[in-house]
């Protein structure tokens, strides 16, 4: 058994690209062991800014042998009447080195065949590595790259060396420009001679001495353990997120720690100015309730002094610039800045950030029947919501990201009412996938008339999305209104909402074209939710922009669906859609011509079952339509063996369609079964 280590070095690489490249790299050394069949032990990820790589243990030197098999002649073509060998089979055989021990006799479809059966010893892992690692290097993918040399090679940054380490021996290979060998560099604050390595089983230690921590878990528990213990005297816990952790974890090599502190007078500010103004300048985790923050640095111990002194400055800097907009804020209020928004083009052609607030505030008047909400709050809140992207702080590049959040701010400061300052400070939530939902109804409320309005607006502008196209982001919007709407069990009309935000406009659209579009957004958000494809079809089939209602029926049909008497149900929804798929006009069941027997049970039991089924859909309670509509199986099964539906007389064969029409409308009150695909059915 032999180890393997792979280096790249290149020149302090940006956070956001290392991690997934990293990754990227084991997978593909790990896709080339597995298809050539190179046993190993096991596989380790390792990166800092300044390098990425692979650490391959108890790898085997060659190949694992291949068995192959050649399709030879038809066995009757390959042997005589005695069983000897024609020459045919002995021509083959000479063709492709084979013995006689070596063939074989198989049957296949066309018949009996005979193939050679040999084995192939394999390549060594040396050749296959040194051949392999350069294309698997230049196949790594990165959102933005450089050119800086002759060579041509697109990397995010320059490659300064690699190593590429078989057991003992170094890989002899270029790649743009640089020649793999057995070198290695430490961090630059510890030294600056590079690093002999002689195996790849010493590289963490030898690496190690030279101040770096290869393996990202291991340098991670060290960032956070630090952390802690730098906190440990304060009177604040330190605030972090995983992705801040992350982002460090990228940038430091051998993390040290040192604590600093900025004047109290800043404690005025709000937790997310000062975290966003710590945050900007990399690596800083501030312990919240006091002046004090933690700063994650890569250097020797002895720098500490120096970089304390070093941060507290740029913080005093930027932490001033920070509080003087804040300040001028406050003077200044929201009604002030609302009147700036007159002045400002949302998007072009639908005017102003003003005329949107004044949108928003005629637009969720549609909320008045929801439980809960204070309409006078929900106004307010929406006239104001915009009024921040005027004020000195949310124009300020760095604090953009603070939109809405310094909206409710200043709006409590400015004397408005808790519910109004939560709206606004809420009213962009979720930003994205994944994003915290807002806490309050209110500015869950704000959010949805904001996000129909983006939506909305883009398609009248011109910015509907295409493909991968999307350049207002209105995919996320339309997302983020169907998981408000669920999250807060809000029975909304949202073709409603469509249709009264277009009056808001004065302009019209292709019909169906946005309850479409949201209709396509809730069927990947029941996707996400563990919905069955065909189950989310059925509900959406004759959906009344009701969210909350769509996913209490995939729910009931998703409980249903394990059932004995799920399939029955299906197949007699089946056998109904079916006969009428190529009946297009309304027909109206004359009770004169209903004659057989089977028909009068169906007809009877389909009147029978209408008030029920209209009573519980209107309570909702989908668990007991479901049992209600299973209830006319057997009826419906009757008909279609007892009822010749496709008859000649014409007038006969309507009025029994308009019967099979009648139940099918039944289903299809609650969802439309046809689109439900049973195991083993055919297409």
């Amino acid at each position: 058994m032999i180890d393997f280590l792979l280096e790249i070095g290149f020149e302090e690489f940006p956070p956001n690209f290392l991690v997934r490249a990293a990754k990227s790299l084991t997978d593909q050394i790990e896709t080339l062991l597995k298809q050539k069949k190179i046993f190993y032990r096991s596989l380790r990820t390792i990166y800092t800014p300044r390098r990425m790589g692979v650490l391959v243990l108890g790898l085997s030197r060659r190949q694992k042998p291949q068995v192959v098999e050649i399709p030879g002649p038809p066995k009757r073509f390959a042997y005589d009447a005695k069983g000897k060998a024609t020459e045919k089979l002995t021509g083959f055989m000479k063709a492709n080195n084979l013995k006689s021990n070596e063939i074989i006799s198989k049957r296949t479809k066309k018949g009996d065949y005979v193939y050679g059966r040999k084995e192939i010893t394999g390549a060594s892992t040396e050749n296959i590595l040194r051949d392999s690692v350069p294309s698997i290097i230049s196949n790594l993918e990165f959102p933005r790259t450089m050119v800086w040399n002759d060579k041509r090679v697109r990397f995010p940054r320059p490659i300064r060396w690699i190593v590429a380490l078989l057991d003992r021996k170094p890989l002899r290979f270029e790649y743009a420009g640089v020649q793999a060998n057995r070198y290695s560099w430490p961090n630059q604050h510890f030294s600056f001679k590079p690093i002999r390595l002689e195996k790849p089983r010493e590289y963490m230690n030898f690496l190690r001495h030279g101040g770096v921590i290869v393996d990202p878990n291991e340098r991670k528990k060290i960032i956070l353990t630090r952390i802690r213990q730098a906190a440990v005297k304060s009177t604040g816990k330190p605030i972090y997120t995983n992705d801040m952790i992350e982002e460090i974890n990228c940038t430091t090599e051998y993390p040290e720690v040192v604590t600093g502190n900025f004047d109290q007078r800043y404690m005025v500010l709000p937790k997310e100015v000062l975290m966003t103004v710590l945050r900007a300048h990399g690596n800083v985790i501030w312990i919240r309730d006091t002046n004090e923050y933690v700063y994650v640095f890569s250097a020797k111990k002895k720098a500490l002094q120096n970089v304390k002194i070093g941060y507290e400055r740029v913080m005093e800097s930027r932490l001033n610039d920070a509080h003087f907009f804040y300040q001028n804020d406050i003077k200044t209020g929201l009604q002030k800045m609302l009147a700036q928004t007159k002045g400002m083009t949302w998007l072009e052609g639908l005017g102003t950030l003003y005329e949107k607030a004044v949108r928003l505030q005629n637009m969720v008047e549609a909320f008045a029947s929801v439980s809960g909400v204070d309409m006078e709050e929900l106004k307010r809140a929406a006239i104001l919501c915009k009024a921040d992207l005027l004020s000195e702080m949310v124009r300020e590049k760095e604090f953009t990201s603070l939109q809405g959040i310094m909206g409710g701010h200043y709006a409590r400061s400015g004397g408005e009412r808790d519910g109004v300052a939560d709206a606004i400070g809420e009213h962009y939530l979720p930003r994205f996938v994944g994003d915290r939902l807002p806490k309050t109804l209110g500015g869950a409320l704000l959010s949805i008339a904001d996000k129909i309005d983006n939506v909305v607006g883009a398609f009248l502008s011109g910015n509907r999305p295409s493909g991968s196209n999307d350049p207002l982001a209105v995919r996320r919007s339309g997302y983020a209104v169907i998981q408000l709407v669920d999250a807060f069990d809000i029975h909304l009309d949202l073709s409603g909402m469509i249709n009264a935000m277009l009056k808001i406009y004065r302009r019209k659209i292709e019909d169906g074209v946005l309850p479409e579009f949201f209709a396509e957004r809730l069927a990947r958000y029941l996707q996400d939710k563990g919905y069955r494809y065909d189950e989310i079809k059925a509900v959406l089939a004759s959906w009344n922009g009701d969210v909350a209602d769509a996913k209490k029926r995939c729910e009931a049909l998703k409980s249903f669906r394990g059932s004995a008497e799920f399939v029955k149900l299906v197949i007699g929804q089946k056998r109904v859609r079916n006969i009428l798929k190529n009946v297009k006009a309304a027909m109206v069941v004359d009770t004169e011509l209903v004659a057989e027997t089977a028909e009068k049970a169906l007809v009877k039991m389909g009147g029978k079952i209408r008030p029920n089924l209209d009573a519980m859909i209107r309570s909702k309670d989908y668990p007991e339509v479901l049992k209600l509509l299973l209830e006319m199986r057997p009826a419906i099964d009757k008909f279609f063996d007892d009822v010749l539906v496709m008859c000649d007389d014409k007038k006969l064969r309507e009025n029994r369609l308009a019967i099979v029409s009648t139940i099918n409308d039944l289903f299809l009150k609650f969802a439309d079964f046809s689109q439900i695909v049973i195991e083993g059915e055919r297409t």
